[in-house]
């Protein structure tokens, strides 16, 4: 049900957004001969970047304080800090799961309707389908990651519902007592949460794109528009730093949430 509701939304995102890209002045017939070129059009907004660094230097500059901390507190800090970490992957695993499944489903759909909706209606470079065709491609492994999380390649064998009763009736610290669960259940949530983090990089990348193009026609919002293409430029100023990073963040999580990592670590 959660599935259907948000492919639907996603359908419904990724519908409305370009038709932002429809100019005010009414037209009958689709026009394809409007060119969208990457490079061109981050040359053109590259005033609207220099302007935007000036404004953030003048305001930016403060005093900041030095702070000396004890080695030993940082330590204990990330510990505990991991040990909730791991509880609470372990306490909500099957929610975190259904979430970011929920989620992939509204963002394929929400880049397969902008997808086609843009290369429909505009002509666009490669540099701007290369994005699309990533966004796409790279999302359809989520759910093969989901996977790992409950399958994991390698790593100890133990029970993780047993695990948490026991954590759950003598406490947090307990887990403590399996060094090798910890650092596997800790690389997993770390893996998760670059998994979330690739997510919303890749639904960035989309909304500099809808940014881009919606300058270059010189649509209305024009102000949204330009604020969305400076907060996103940094994501996306290259198209091989962009697929790059994807690339690494898609790798980072799978080797985490596999066990792959904790393996080699437990090795070394």
């Amino acid at each position: 049900m959660l599935a259907v509701v948000s492919a639907i939304l996603g359908a419904l995102f990724g519908a409305l957004i370009p038709k932002l890209l429809k100019d005010e002045k009414k037209t009958t017939e689709i026009q394809v001969d409007k060119q969208l070129i990457f490079s061109q059009i981050h040359i053109e907004q590259k005033q609207y970047i220099i302007n935007n660094s000036r404004n953030q230097c003048a305001n930016s500059k403060g005093t900041y304080k030095s702070e000396s901390s004890n080695g030993i507190e940082i330590v204990l800090v990330f510990l505990l800090v991991a040990l909730f970490l791991v509880y609470w992957f372990l306490k909500y695993e099957k929610y975190i799961c259904a979430v970011v499944l929920v989620s992939f489903v509204f963002l394929e759909v929400a880049f397969l309707v902008s997808a086609y909706i843009i290369t429909r209606r505009y002509g666009i470079d490669k540099s701007i389908k290369y994005i699309l065709l990533f966004n796409i491609l790279a999302t359809i492994c989520i759910p093969f990651l989901v996977s790992f999380i409950k399958m994991p390649i390698m790593g100890p064998d133990f029970n993780k519902e047993a695990m948490l009763n026991k954590v759950q009736e003598a406490g947090v610290f307990t887990i403590l007592f399996d060094v090798e669960a910890f650092g596997f259940l800790l690389y997993q949530a770390m893996g998760v949460i670059i998994l979330i983090v690739f997510m919303m990089f890749t639904l960035v990348g989309m909304i500099h794109v809808l940014s881009m193009v919606n300058l270059a026609l010189k649509n209305r919002f024009s102000k949204m528009w330009e604020w969305l293409y400076i907060k996103t430029l940094g994501f996306c100023k290259t198209v091989k730093f962009y697929i790059s990073f994807g690339l690494l963040l898609l790798v980072l999580s799978f080797l985490c949430v596999s066990g792959v990592f904790s393996a080699l670590i437990s090795r070394l």
